[in-house]
């Protein structure tokens, strides 16, 4: 047996032990993900166990409030944010990127919105990068703290095709000194049915898929594509449509997350913060379909970022622009 397979094995008696437990103490259980103490989610790599935070997307959009510390982007490079992640192995940091014509990199932003520096992707291009998420995936043989990199952008539809990146999360320092990372996985991926413009990104925690949902601009249908999680560093593959989120009529997708146990996704618009809740036997195409909860949001003058926190009782949003503001929404 290999050391990959002997650690899979491993997992997979330790994660049968815990629901065996939970189950006998919870004497069976509701159906609200914000009861679920611990669940596996169906997925074509492997099945995980990921433990919900207890936070459901009613508790965010009922209860959620503006965390007013005037904290703002520092890095005077960070003019265009489009995508951000909030990092569970470091403190407080928030990566973030650049829109179209910025460099191929992920930039760190310190607690109070300080530059901790900028970490070009070795051999990446930046066509029009748009979304980003940070996944801590327990899957063998995988990099554990994964940032994903999204050149999905494509106003004019036009595109053959469009290019994620995956790279092990760095350490930022606290000198602010730039530096490079690997890649350590690309993925070419085409739409089932022909170019899409999108912002879009989410990666499943439980699974290892990720999820691009297209910005429609002619009031279409928002569809969600899934890349498989089996995927491997230099597929080309093609996307199935495999949901579609109900957007409110007139609101385009400009970004999005899922909490780092899986239990909740987020679609920001430029106006609104849309909310689900996933339960523990749903993908993340079956929870998309269900109506969403509006959550508090600021107004930013172009809003495309958001990110949950890494405890999952909140999420942040930052605008694009000089010195933005980093804005947090937290249960008190």
């Amino acid at each position: 047996m290999t050391r990959g397979a002997a650690r899979l094995v491993v997992r997979l008696v330790v994660g049968l032990v815990v629901l065996l437990v939970l189950s006998a103490c919870s004497g069976g259980g509701g159906d609200d993900a914000a009861d679920t103490a611990a669940t596996t989610v169906r997925g074509d790599r492997t099945t995980m166990s990921i433990a919900a935070s207890g936070v459901s997307a009613n508790d965010l959009c009922e209860g959620a409030v503006a965390a007013r510390d005037g904290s703002t982007v520092q890095d005077p490079e960070l003019i265009e944010t489009s995508g951000i992640a909030t990092s569970s192995v470091n403190d407080g940091v928030i990566w973030a990127h650049n829109d179209s014509g910025g460099a191929p990199a992920a930039s760190a932003i310190g607690p109070g919105g300080d530059d901790l520096g900028s970490f070009t992707l070795e051999g990446a291009e930046a066509s029009d990068w748009e979304d980003m998420a940070l996944v801590d995936l327990s899957i063998p043989d995988h990099p554990r703290h994964s940032l994903y990199l999204a050149d999905i952008g494509d106003n004019l539809s036009a595109r053959d095709s469009v290019t994620i990146y995956e790279a092990e999360e760095p350490r930022p320092r606290a000198d602010a000194s730039d530096g490079e990372i690997p890649v350590t996985r690309t993925i070419s991926a085409t739409y089932v049915d022909g170019p899409r413009d999108a912002e879009t990104l989410l990666a499943d925690p439980a699974t290892g898929d990720l999820f691009i949902i297209s910005k429609e601009w002619l009031g279409a249908p928002a569809g969600l594509y899934r890349i498989s999680g089996a995927a491997v560093d230099g597929d080309t593959v093609e996307m199935e449509r495999v949901a579609e989120p109900p957007l409110p009529a007139g609101e385009l997708a400009t970004g999005g997350a899922i909490s780092s146990d899986g239990s909740l996704i987020a679609i920001r618009t430029y106006g609104q913060v849309l909310l689900w809740d996933r339960r523990p036997d749903q993908t993340v195409a079956e929870a998309l379909t269900g109506e969403p909860c509006q959550a508090p949001g600021p107004a930013e003058s172009q809003g495309e970022a958001i990110a949950f926190t890494s405890d999952g009782r909140g999420y942040v949003t930052i605008s694009e622009g000089a010195n933005p503001a980093i804005n947090r929404f937290t249960l008190s």
